[in-house]
């Protein structure tokens, strides 16, 4: 009678080995990445966020920062985010250092590999090749690749029509369309259009001329968007 009652008890362990195998294996597998963000954090961080909401950085935090998110990718380098950290950072730096934004290709490359559905990646990737002046055929790629996975990002909206603007007359005519289209969608959005000023500002004439016909519908909505622009130009000179 003992023998019997006591059988069961060795068959109910096995649900519960089970669930803890399972939990071990889920740390083992979570355990490179929280290593990598420790690496990151600090300074490095910070400064990631700085750089994400386009705020001042010394050339120190950058440096720092840099460092950081080459050793936090190096222990975790399937992590697109922390790729397109070290990405937005090797950017900054190619102000003072050109050879950098081959880095910023490199590693966005690196995070469209393992983040092949963000369309934020694949516009960096179309203004970054644009910058290093690769040729058309690989800049539009990156533009097709940015519409096909997030046509309505404003953010990917936004860096389509930077990029495209001054290869206008070089890019195939869908492509064209496309660029039309966004800024038809950024034009038309009250919200979105704030985003527009600055780009608008740093354009040449061709480029403005350009923008404004695909943007506005009529004169009207054209001349609105320059007293805006007079307005926000004032402000700055502030």
């Amino acid at each position: 009678m003992s023998t019997d009652e006591a059988s069961p008890a060795p068959r109910r362990r096995w649900p519960a080995l089970v669930v803890l195998a399972a939990g071990l294996f889920t740390c083992a597998l979570a355990l490179p990445r929280v290593i990598a963000y420790g690496v990151a954090a600090g300074d490095g961080g910070r400064a990631a966020a700085v750089l994400a909401d386009g705020g001042p950085l010394t050339p120190a935090a950058l440096a720092d920062a840099r460092v950081r998110y080459a050793r936090a990718l190096a222990v975790h380098p399937s992590d697109a985010a922390l790729a397109l950290a070290l990405a937005r950072l090797e950017r900054r730096a190619a102000a003072d250092d050109p050879e950098a934004l081959d880095a910023a290709r490199a590693h966005l490359r690196q995070a469209a590999a393992h983040a092949p559905n963000d369309a934020f990646v694949w516009s960096l990737l179309a203004q970054t090749a644009f910058e290093r002046g690769a040729p058309v055929e690989e800049i539009g790629g990156y533009l097709k690749l940015s519409r096909l996975t997030g046509r309505f990002e404003a953010s990917s909206m936004l860096l389509r029509m930077r990029t495209a603007l001054p290869l206008w007359e070089r890019l195939p005519e869908d492509q064209r369309d496309g660029a039309a289209r966004d800024m038809a969608r950024l034009g038309a959005d009250p919200k979105l259009r704030r985003s527009l000023y600055g780009p608008y500002v740093s354009m040449g004439y061709a480029e403005r001329a350009l923008f404004l016909d695909h943007a506005f519908a009529g004169k009207s909505e054209r001349g609105r968007f320059r007293s805006q622009i007079l307005k926000y130009t004032r402000e700055r000179r502030r």
